[in-house]
């Protein structure tokens, strides 16, 4: 340690004791703040990896569950149960810069530099598509109750009458 301070004094020579020190000591302590905030997570990260991934599992029974509701408001439907296919999981679509040769086509995603290191630039989520519906209620005998549910049903989802399918509940 003396190594050090003898090394220190002739570099700043005209600095006494006292300076020398204040200055390793603010050094030190930069140091350490900067090991230390390491250990934490920032709240942006924190934040971030909070953030809920739905499934279409998820959606779909979220799905389920305000369509029945609908349903159950609707005149002759009675009890009903209703069951959601979903064709794919909600997609993220990401700005990327293509180029286009004679001999090739290239994509580069573009990115934004966060705290926690380069992330793709979000254009938009794709919101998964409805593949098909099937409501079983006490009113799917009946002709009338059937075409206000399928069309009931086909405007919510904004899908074809052939995607829906009504059925009498035992």
């Amino acid at each position: 340690m003396s190594g050090v301070w003898q090394t220190l004094r002739e570099k700043w020579g005209a600095m006494s004791d006292k300076k020398v020190r204040v200055l390793l000591g603010i050094g030190l302590a930069g140091i350490v703040i900067i090991a230390l905030s390491e250990c934490f997570p920032s709240r942006d990260a924190a934040d971030t990896a909070a953030a809920p991934t739905v499934t279409a599992d998820q959606v779909e029974t979220a799905l389920e569950s305000r369509i029945a509701d609908l349903l159950g408001t609707v005149e002759g439907v009675g009890r009903c149960r209703v069951m959601v296919t979903l064709e794919s999981d909600a997609r993220a679509v990401y700005a990327a810069d293509t180029t286009v040769s004679d001999t090739a086509t290239s994509e580069q995603y573009l990115s934004v530099d966060t705290e926690g290191g380069p992330v793709g630039l979000l254009l938009t989520t794709i919101r998964p598509t409805v593949k098909g519906v099937v409501v079983v209620c006490d009113g799917g005998v009946n002709p009338d109750v059937c075409r206000r549910v399928t069309q009931v049903v086909t405007t919510a989802f904004h899908i074809s009458e052939r995607r829906v399918c009504v059925v009498k509940q035992q």
